[in-house]
This record gives structure tokens, C-alpha cells and sequence, in this order.
């Protein structure tokens, strides 16, 4: 397959990414993409759960799933209910963990597909089941058990984003009809760092570009140790800057063979370097070398600051639910 690549939307995608490690916060997209919190409560606690389900608007209704076999293996809890809202979001919460020593009520979103006030009215609710006081202690005892931090790249195509990682020999490539169209570095049991199309996997376009490419980590406290765990008290002290992610300038690419950009595509580039020898290994580790892009300390203080505004504001949203309806209704 010919991958001879254009040199005028090389230089676009150079530029961008150019403006991008200067200004993030201008020229990128940083957001939380997906929240999970258990809370500690009494299986009786738990139980009340079961009475939202005659809560029921235009805007929302409850359904609820018993879990059995690999669904309540992969959940690691007996109950599923979900709120679905009416422009096709959801706000899950999972009820009676299969260990005794787990917390019993586990909430899981994505902030950044359902709307705050949405979220907002179903933990009101959930507040309005326990009690105030009740609510709040529990809810600022919780556990964090995942954040995935994304960082969206508007006008970039995913063949141009050429990356390395640090903290992570394992590295997944995606295919669909011989393109790439994904990679992941890390397995999925830890806490991967994934890149894509997402204007791909969307059908061709999201929100408005053809060419849309996105990373993502999924931060899973337990899997990292003791030490990484947090309450959701502790969700603004949380620094996240994609540590150890490499990006390398676009015009790596130019006039590139066709048979190590495929290496790179199956191997990752640090991989495809250790592959090939001769003049190929001499010219690509120059490449990688020149055209690394240099992570300064402004673009890592952007992310850890614009992450800790995210995560302060969804602290306040499971701790405080009311302001967030109060706000939008004035």
C-alpha cells in the first residue's frame, strides 16, 4: 500500500501541534471523558437505591438490570441501574458488590457525553434518598476507582500523530481495512494510553471536522497501588499531564519508505526503530531526534492546572448537586 503522505497538510498538522505544545489550553481540547466513584454505604443504604426507579420526566427514566455471569464478573456488582436521559446519555449506578470488602453503590459517567445538570438531578436525588449530611460524608469518603483524561486534537488526522511512551513496552495497533485507525500502549487491566480517530469512529466526522484524532489515559488508581489511591476529596489535588508520552513534529514523516511507516504502524516507532538496521535505523533515529517535540514546563503546568479545574468541578458536582441545578436555572 502506497503511504506517500502531503507535504502541505504535514505542515498543517505541524503548525498545529506547534500551537498546541505552546498554548494547550487554546488549541487543544482537555477534558475528563469518563468518572467512577464507589461509596461507602450500608447494604441497606444500597437497598433505597431500588425507589428511584419511580422517578420518571421527559428528560430521564431508571431502568434496571440484574447482572449474572460475565456481565457481573466485569462489573464486579449484582445490580445495574441506569439513568437514561432523552438525548441518549447515561448515568450508571451499580448496586451489591460480589465481595463483602467493596464499597456497595459504585457511580460511573462520562462527563463530557451527559450533561452536568443532568448528573446533577440524578445524585440530587440520590442526596434526597439519604439525607443531606448522610449524602455528603459518603460521598466525599468515596473512592476514585477510574478518571480518563482525554486531550482532543481538532484538524489533525490521526495518520499524523506519531507518539512514543516511556512508562510502557506494550503497544496495540488498530486496523480497519489495512488502515490504522488506533493504538493503545499498556494493557487494559492497567492504565492505558490510547490515540484514535474519532472522527473515524464516528463515521467520518465529529463535531463538524473530517479530521479529528484524540488521546486518552484511563487513570485506574488501584491498579497503579496503595499510593495512587484518592477520595473524591482529593479528586482538585490530582496532577495529570500525560507523563511520559513522547510527541514527535509531523515532518517526521516526509519522505519516509513505505516499509518503515508500516513498522511504525505495527510496532510503534520506538519498537520499528530497534527493527531495522543500515541506513533505514541511521535516518529514522536522526528523524526521531530532530523532530521529537520538546514537552516544556508551561505545557505540563496547562494540563495539570486545566485537569485540576475539570476534576474540582465534577468534586463539586457529586458533592454539591444542587448548585449545579440552581446555577442553570438562573
Amino acid at each position: 500500500m502506497n503511504r506517500k503522505f502531503n507535504d502541505e497538510t504535514i505542515e498543517a498538522s505541524s503548525f498545529i501541534l506547534s500551537k498546541v505544545f505552546k498554548k494547550p489550553e487554546i488549541h487543544a481540547i482537555l477534558f475528563i471523558d469518563m468518572i467512577s466513584v464507589t461509596i461507602p454505604l450500608t447494604n441497606e443504604q444500597a437497598g433505597m437505591f431500588y425507589g428511584l426507579q419511580k422517578f420518571r420526566t421527559a428528560d430521564y427514566q431508571f431502568k434496571l438490570t440484574h447482572l449474572d455471569g460475565k456481565d457481573a464478573g466485569l462489573q464486579k456488582y449484582k445490580r445495574r441501574l441506569d439513568a437514561n436521559f432523552s438525548d441518549g446519555s447515561t448515568l450508571s449506578i451499580f448496586l451489591f458488590g460480589l465481595s463483602e470488602i467493596q464499597n456497595p453503590v459504585k457511580i460511573y459517567f462520562n462527563p463530557n457525553r451527559v450533561r452536568l445538570r443532568n448528573a446533577a438531578t440524578i445524585l440530587q436525588l440520590i442526596q434526597d434518598l439519604l439525607g443531606h449530611c448522610s449524602y455528603q460524608l459518603s460521598m466525599l469518603s468515596g473512592n476514585v476507582t477510574r478518571v480518563d483524561y482525554a486531550l482532543d486534537l481538532p484538524n489533525v488526522p490521526f495518520r499524523h500523530l506519531i507518539t512514543d511512551y516511556a512508562y510502557s513496552p506494550s503497544y496495540y495497533p488498530f486496523f480497519e481495512h489495512d488502515s490504522r485507525t488506533g493504538y493503545r500502549y499498556g494493557d487494559k487491566t492497567g492504565c492505558p494510553i490510547s490515540a484514535y480517530d474519532k472522527a473515524k469512529e464516528q463515521g467520518g466526522q465529529y463535531l463538524g471536522y473530517s479530521k479529528y484524532t484524540r488521546i486518552e489515559k484511563q487513570h485506574k488508581p488501584r491498579a497503579r497501588g496503595a499510593k495512587s489511591m484518592f477520595k473524591v476529596a482529593e479528586m482538585d489535588k490530582q496532577k495529570y499531564s500525560f507523563q511520559g508520552l513522547r510527541f514527535y513534529d509531523p515532518n517526521i514523516l516526509l519522505k519516509m519508505p513505505n516499509r518503515v511507516y508500516t513498522l511504525i504502524e505495527q510496532y510503534g516507532i520506538g519498537k520499528a526503530l530497534s527493527l531495522i538496521d543500515g541506513p533505514d535505523h541511521r535516518i529514522l533515529k536522526k528523524k526521531m531526534e530532530k523532530y521529537r517535540l520538546a514537552r516544556g514546563a508551561s505545557f505540563k503546568k496547562v494540563l495539570e492546572n486545566t485537569y485540576q479545574e475539570r476534576m474540582n468541578n465534577l468534586k463539586l458536582l457529586l458533592t454539591e448537586p444542587q448548585r449545579f441545578i440552581i446555577d442553570h436555572e438562573m
